[in-house]
């Protein structure tokens, strides 16, 4: 079994509560308006679309495609060593989410390759244990 990674604690707003919850289970839900059933990534307190402020958190696939990709070379946290290779991707619901792809090949990648979310397990740099997610390629 590998080492649990020590990654930098996320910055926790008002309404995410819930999908910092759902990671924690292996799950990847976010606020589906119960009005007119967009799908919002960031959380927040009202729907963009038609303000309401009535949602349900709602499973989500898992799976996106790719939109766009950056390798950082440079180290911005002392947990996170280069290079970093962080992917933009839209998943099949609509949000956008930008997670990484620890130990990929930027050179695998093109636009709309099929990626999908995983989850495991992390220590937060703040001493908390927890989960978190980042791309892989589908297979």
């Amino acid at each position: 079994m590998s080492e649990i990674k020590v990654r930098p604690a996320p910055a926790r707003g008002m309404f995410d509560g819930p999908l910092w919850e759902a990671v924690d289970k292996g799950e990847f839900r976010l606020q589906r308006c119960s009005e007119c059933g967009f799908v919002r990534y960031p959380p927040a307190g009202v729907c963009p679309r038609c303000l309401s402020e009535n949602c349900k958190w709602d499973l989500m696939s898992g799976r996106g495609r790719v939109m766009s990709w950056c390798v950082f070379y440079r180290q911005y946290f002392p947990e996170i060593p280069p290079p970093n290779l962080v992917v933009l991707a839209e998943l099949e619901e609509g949000p956008i989410i930008v997670a990484d792809i620890p130990g990929g090949d930027a050179s695998q990648l093109k636009l709309d390759l099929p990626v999908r979310l995983v989850f495991e397990p992390v220590k937060w740099n703040d001493g908390t244990e927890g989960k978190i997610f980042h791309w892989s390629l589908a297979k």
